[in-house]
C-alpha cells in the first residue's frame, strides 16, 4: 500500500477508529462527568443551608472549579494519549493494528485528532455544561449579588456567582496553552515505545527528566550568576512577560519535538 498521504483515506481511518475507540472514549467521558458532578454536588451539599440565607457564601462554594478544570484536564489528556497506541505492546493486537490500510502519517494524524482535538473539545464542552447546570441551579436559590456602599457614597453591586467561562483568568495563563500538546506528545511516544505499563513508565520517565532538567538549570544559573554584578534595568528576564514568552517558546518547540519523535517511533514499529 502507498505511504503517500491521502485525505479521503484519512477520513475513512478516523471513522474506522471511532468504532475501535468510541466505547473507551464514551466511558472516559462518563467517568469525568461523574467526577465533575461529585465535586459540585459535595460543595453545594456542604453549604446548602447557608446558601439560602447568605448569598455571599456562593463566592466560595465553587472555588474549586479552576484547579479542577486544569489539573483534571491535563490528567485526562495523558490517560487518553497513553492508551491510544497501547495495543502495539501486544503482539496479536499489534499485527492487526499495523495491518490497517493507511499510511503511517494518516495513522499518526488520526491519533492526534482523537487524543488532542476530540478529547480536549469533549472535556471543555462537558465541564461547561456541568458548570452551567449547577450554577443555574444555585442562581435559582434567589439573589446572588450583594450591594455595598463605598466611603465615597457610591453604590457597588458585587456578583457572588458567575459561570466558569465568565471567571477572570490569570494574565499569563495563555502562555501555558502548549501543555496539553506537550503532554500529548510525551504520552503518545510512551504508548508506542513501551510494551506494557505505558502510562506508569512514561510518567516516571517524565518526572525523572524534569527533575534532572530543573536541577541542572538551577546549578548552571548559580554558576553563571555567582560573583557577578547585576546591572539594574538591563536584564531582559527582569520582565515577567519576557520570561513567560521564553517559556512558551520552549514549550512549543518541545511539543513539536516529542510529536516528531512519536511519529518516528511509529514508523520504526512498522518497519
Amino acid at each position: 500500500m502507498s505511504n503517500v498521504f491521502n485525505f479521503n483515506r484519512l477520513c475513512a481511518l478516523i471513522r474506522r477508529q471511532w468504532i475501535a475507540v468510541g466505547k473507551i472514549y464514551m466511558m472516559s467521558i462518563v467517568i469525568i462527568a461523574g467526577i465533575f458532578i461529585a465535586f459540585y454536588g459535595f460543595g453545594i451539599s456542604m453549604n446548602y443551608e447557608d446558601l439560602k440565607t447568605n448569598p455571599q457564601v456562593m463566592a466560595g462554594v465553587l472555588s474549586f472549579r479552576q484547579p479542577l478544570f486544569y489539573f483534571l484536564g491535563l490528567f485526562f489528556i495523558t490517560i487518553i494519549s497513553s492508551s491510544y497506541f497501547s495495543d502495539l505492546g501486544q503482539k496479536t493486537k499489534a499485527i492487526f493494528e499495523l495491518m490497517i490500510p493507511a499510511s503511517r502519517l494518516e495513522k499518526f494524524l488520526s491519533a492526534v485528532f482523537y487524543t488532542v482535538f476530540v478529547s480536549i473539545s469533549a472535556y471543555i464542552l462537558l465541564f461547561f455544561l456541568v458548570d452551567l447546570a449547577f450554577v443555574s441551579y444555585l442562581k435559582g436559590f434567589g439573589t446572588y449579588t450583594t450591594t455595598e456602599i463605598l466611603p465615597s457614597g457610591e453604590e457597588v453591586v458585587r456578583v457572588n456567582l458567575t459561570y466558569f467561562f465568565e471567571l477572570k483568568k490569570w494574565n499569563f495563563l495563555h502562555y501555558f496553552y502548549f501543555l496539553p500538546i506537550l503532554l500529548n506528545g510525551i504520552f503518545l511516544l510512551g504508548s508506542i515505545a513501551y510494551q506494557n505499563y505505558q502510562y506508569i513508565k512514561t510518567a516516571i520517565s517524565m518526572i525523572v527528566y524534569v527533575a534532572i532538567w530543573m536541577i541542572t538549570f538551577v546549578y548552571v544559573m548559580k554558576l553563571t550568576t555567582d560573583n557577578t554584578i547585576g546591572l539594574e534595568n538591563s536584564n531582559y528576564f527582569q520582565d515577567e512577560g519576557h520570561v513567560f514568552q521564553l517559556f512558551f517558546g520552549i514549550g512549543i518547540i518541545l511539543s513539536l519535538i516529542f510529536l516528531g519523535l512519536a511519529f518516528l517511533k511509529l514508523k520504526e514499529k512498522e518497519v
